[in-house]
């Protein structure tokens, strides 16, 4: 199975199954993720996993699984097979239950889950901000995250509104550190009670852009006004320290608090996106996702 992906991706050997251990075997995930692996012979066609990714409504825990680590054999392609992958969790013998399914698929893998009877509520659109251009490069190189007060540590944070989001908790922190890689921060800020978290990473492009990527926003309970000043004065923060060339977050747009932030603090829309799809008795009752509060640090390849 690690060849496979070795030779769809690139990379060593070891790498990928030093990952996969982190990412599967781990006390967190290892007895609640379902891999399911196609063979035929000795050559496998075909990867498929859902892991155990939960999600919060104010004090309820919503038991969500996330697809990901899909992949065919370019032999096995354009023959059905990821759709009986994907039907696998369905069938008695796979022992499977979950109240939600969850994913963010790529563009070659989209059309299949919705054949499948996914469901596409929303995609996560992607805005950007310029940031500190000259003043990034003559500093590229000198501020490392590790070094500042941005440090990411692992910790939880109470959401009191009843927004759904990803979990936020030790527990979930400790079991993603693991096996992610990059230059990841956190801005956590509180002011007269309000509280905002901010994860982020820092990604180099072309060499000389200094990205900052926002992954997670999220806020304790207050009203908007609150939130957007906060919001700014965050961003403010980093901004001084890091010296990005741009900045840019993904999020659902539907969920206006978030949006109203970034708006006002001069993102604009870029034309990407990413695709968000669900499955399940939960996303069948739900009407309105407006409450979903989903960012780029929710995928599991953040």
């Amino acid at each position: 199975m690690v060849k496979m992906f070795v030779a769809e991706y690139g990379g060593s050997e070891s790498e990928f199954e030093k990952l996969f251990v982190h990412f599967y075997e781990s006390p967190f995930q290892k007895e609640k993720c379902i891999r399911i692996v196609a063979v035929e012979g000795d050559v496998v066609g075909g990867f498929q996993s859902f892991f155990y990714w939960p999600l919060r409504k104010g004090s309820e825990t919503i038991r969500a699984w996330q697809s990901g680590n899909s992949l065919v054999h370019p032999n096995f392609r354009g023959k059905g097979l990821f759709a009986k992958m994907l039907d696998y969790i369905h069938l008695p013998e796979s022992g499977f239950n979950a109240e939600l399914l969850i994913g963010f698929p790529v563009e070659m893998s989209y059309n299949s889950f919705i054949r499948n009877k996914w469901k596409n509520p929303f995609d996560l659109r992607w805005y950007i901000k310029l940031g500190y251009p000259l003043r990034s490069i003559l500093r590229f190189g000198s501020t490392h995250i590790q070094q500042s007060v941005f440090s990411r540590n692992t910790d939880s944070f109470n959401v009191m509104d009843n927004d759904i989001h990803v979990e936020h908790s030790t527990a979930f922190d400790s079991y993603r550190f693991a096996y992610q890689k990059g230059e990841y921060g956190r801005c956590v800020m509180e002011e007269n009670g309000v509280k905002i978290l901010i994860e982020f990473k820092i990604q180099i492009r072309k060499k000389i852009i200094r990205e900052l990527v926002i992954g997670k926003v999220l806020f304790s309970n207050s009203q908007q006004h609150e939130k957007t000043i906060l919001f700014d004065k965050a961003l403010k923060r980093m901004g001084k320290a890091l010296r990005p060339t741009l900045y840019s977050i993904a999020i659902n747009e539907n969920y206006q608090t978030l949006k109203e932030c970034v708006e006002s603090n001069g993102f604009k829309k870029h034309e990407k996106k990413i695709y968000f799809i669900a499955k399940g008795k939960v996303a069948d009752n739900i009407n309105d996702w407006g409450d979903w509060n989903l960012q780029r640090a929710d995928i599991d390849t953040w």
